[in-house]
């Protein structure tokens, strides 16, 4: 008889380069899979998945994008092709909780997650607010508050307006300070959260996922037009029409360009006429 075993579900971690998502993998792991660093630029530069046996889950750590050295475009596909054929059932949005307001980076951050997912991969997505750490619980638990309520209208704000459809639930908050080493009775809890809630949840279709050229582009469309002129050589006289293209670009913000036109083609036809003109 053959023993069927249950695909483990996989969380995926995404964010901007430099909120702690690999640290949070590895707290998540309950191991150190996942080289993390305080720099600026992006320590991962490809995705990686870790497996937590015990516990029956993997996580996948991911290139952050927002990266200093403009390389969203290469992490972005990476990411692509490395989660597709996987069986990925949530993935966390991460953000870090020392920033003190929602900036114009992270607005395009999550417009840009909007723009290379599909929609129903948000109803599978929650929030992950790292380096959460305070010693004074009652200031930590109003920030907490504040941060939730803030950061979550902004987020389900710009799916919504991004897919003009509602989502059919609240985006999940969690609040981690992700040091493996020394981790505080609320951060376990809240580790203890996400893993049951990436567990209930159904696999989700990332196979229809398609690489775009332009990360930022969120239409693209093609424009033609043609162009008439006429040329005379002797008793001849030729009519030519030209055709050109050009590609109308809608990015993120919705803000239209315009490529230059292209020739493409041209048909022409001659043929002998007679001339108005009497020679005296």
């Amino acid at each position: 008889m053959i023993r069927i075993i249950p695909k483990r579900p996989i969380i995926v971690l995404l964010g901007k380069t430099g909120n702690g998502k690999s640290a949070l993998g590895n707290f998540l792991l309950n191991y150190n899979k996942f080289k993390t660093s305080s720099k600026p630029d992006s320590e991962t530069v490809e995705s990686l998945m870790g497996v937590n046996y015990r516990e029956d889950f993997c996580v996948i750590d991911t290139p952050g994008l927002c990266d200093s050295q403009g390389r969203d475009q290469t992490h972005y596909e990476n990411i692509i092709r490395y989660i597709k054929n996987k069986y990925i059932t949530s993935f966390l949005l991460v953000f870090n909780f020392e920033e003190t307001r929602f900036s114009s980076d992270l607005q395009e951050l999550i417009k840009i997650y909007c723009n290379i997912f599909n929609f129903n991969i948000f109803n599978h997505m929650g929030l992950v607010f790292t380096k959460t750490f305070d010693k004074n619980k009652k200031r930590l638990n109003l920030l907490k508050s504040i941060k939730k309520d803030e950061y979550l209208n902004y987020v389900k704000n710009i799916i919504e307006n991004f897919f003009n459809r509602e989502l059919n639930n609240d985006l999940p908050c969690f609040f981690v300070d992700a040091d493996l080493e020394d981790a505080d009775d609320d951060s376990l809890k809240e580790r203890e959260k996400i893993i049951e809630w990436a567990k209930n949840l159904n696999k989700v279709d990332v196979n229809l996922l398609r690489i775009k050229d332009d990360l930022r582009i969120k239409y693209k469309e093609k424009e033609n037009k043609s162009e008439y002129s006429t040329s005379y050589s002797g008793n001849y006289k030729t009519e030519r029409r030209d055709y050109y293209e050009r590609y109308i670009y809608t990015d993120i913000n919705d803000n239209v360009n315009y490529g230059s036109w292209r020739w493409t083609d041209y048909n022409s036809y001659t043929y002998k006429y007679k001339s108005s003109c009497i020679i005296i």
